[in-house]
C-alpha cells in the first residue's frame, strides 16, 4: 500500500469536495437573492414548485458533498497514521 498516492487521493478529494460545497452554497445564495422564496413567503403568495425543488436539490447536494469531504478527510487521517506507523518501524 503506497502512502503517497493515498494521501494525494485524500487531498484531491478534500479540494474537489470543498470546491463543490462552495459552488452549491453559491447556488443557494443566488436562489435567495432572486427573492423567489423570501418574497413569495412575505407576500403570502404560494411558493413556486421549481423554487422549492431547486432548494431541495441544492440541500441534498450539499449533504452529499459534505459526506465526500468527510470521507476524504478520513483517507488523509489514515494515510497519516500509516505513515506514522511506517516511520516508527523504520526508526
Amino acid at each position: 500500500m503506497a502512502v503517497n498516492p493515498m494521501l494525494h487521493a485524500g487531498i484531491t478529494g478534500l479540494t474537489q469536495g470543498t470546491k463543490a460545497l462552495q459552488n452549491i452554497a453559491q447556488d443557494i445564495a443566488e436562489l435567495n437573492l432572486k427573492g423567489d422564496l423570501h418574497t413569495q413567503a412575505n407576500q403570502g403568495e404560494p411558493l413556486q414548485a421549481h423554487s422549492v425543488e431547486d432548494v431541495a436539490e441544492a440541500l441534498v447536494s450539499l449533504k452529499l458533498y459534505q459526506r465526500d469531504v468527510q470521507a476524504a478527510a478520513k483517507v488523509v487521517q489514515t494515510a497519516d497514521e500509516v505513515l506514522g506507523f511506517l516511520l516508527d518501524i523504520r526508526v
